[in-house]
């Protein structure tokens, strides 16, 4: 009949290959950057430890869907939503594959967030954590996201030929693989220094490096004597270690605010945390009492005398 819609047919199941191995092909997509690789890993990890042996079609049923999505429930919203992200990405690459005919996720949504203000910390607290720290990596490390106001993941992203010691900067490969510059304080170049010294002066590979080698050579980011490139859990966990529970995140957030607080312009923070629009930094300067206070104080000196 004509204008009849269409309903493609899903290949054989015997053709359809088990959703671990189609995981591995959608996330071995050219256009997907080394940080949106592992995130998306990290977030198809617990429907892989179910269902990873299962056929794509067996594995991403509706019901299959909304069971997976009911177990995440426990999460926060934004973590939730992460994860639905990553879950609407493979069903419709899988798709494209001909290896599902139906959308899976129909009728199943993202769930409400609300948009709050930065989630800063105090940065004389902040500041008392990082100055007792003593691992050489580690100090390097957590002063240099916080001195950049660095998303993690940039920061473990850093190799040792990104740095230029001359004008202490580093070039940073920023969100959707943007590059920008990062200038450190001398501060930072110590510590750096140190760490690069203890472990024997290399010139070229990742910064950021695990104490033990890696397990798995073949998938590792590797440093010539096969030491893998630090993760973002691994990160999380050891900044846990060191605080009363902070987000890792938390500390870009208190670099931004601290720095509106004492008068960067909306371009300079921009800049300084890579956002791509202005609009993005709304939730740093709308929330920041001490600039909002001391505009109102200039404002109130420049006007005082026309009245």
């Amino acid at each position: 009949m004509a204008g009849a819609p269409v309903t493609r047919a899903a290949p054989p199941v015997a053709l359809i290959p088990p959703l671990r191995v189609a995981v591995e092909r959608f996330l071995a997509r050219s256009r997907f950057s080394a940080r949106t690789q592992e995130s998306y890993a990290q977030d198809l990890a617990p429907l892989l430890a179910h269902a990873g042996n299962q056929p794509v079609a067996r594995a991403l049923t509706h019901a299959a869907a909304a069971a997976f999505l009911a177990t995440q429930e426990h999460l926060a919203a934004s973590t939730y939503n992460r994860r639905y992200a990553a879950l609407r990405s493979l069903v419709r690459w899988c798709q494209a594959q001909g290896y599902l005919a139906d959308n899976p996720l129909v009728g199943l949504e993202r769930r409400p967030q609300t948009r709050s203000g930065p989630r800063a910390l105090d940065p004389e607290r902040v500041e008392a954590v990082l100055r007792g720290i003593r691992d050489a990596r580690d100090r390097a490390l957590f002063w240099l996201i916080y001195d950049g106001g660095l998303r993690c993941r940039e920061a473990l992203s850093v190799n040792i030929e990104d740095i230029d010691w001359a004008e202490r900067c580093i070039r940073v490969q920023g969100k959707g693989d943007k590059p920008r510059e990062m200038f450190f304080s001398r501060r930072v170049a110590g510590y750096l220094d140190a760490y690069i010294k203890e472990r024997g002066e290399p010139a070229h590979g990742p910064l950021f490096i695990t104490v033990r080698k890696a397990r798995n050579p073949r998938h590792a980011d590797l440093t010539a004597e096969g030491y893998a490139r630090l993760s973002y859990r691994q990160a999380d966990t050891l900044w846990k270690e060191y605080t009363p529970g902070w987000d890792l995140h938390q500390l870009r957030h208190t670099a931004i605010s601290a720095r509106a607080a004492k008068g960067y312009t909306e371009v300079e923070l921009k800049r300084f945390s890579g956002h791509s629009s202005l609009r993005s930094l709304e939730v740093y300067i709308a929330h920041n009492r001490e600039s909002a206070k001391r505009t109102a104080r200039e404002w109130e000196r420049r006007t005082s005398g026309e009245r």
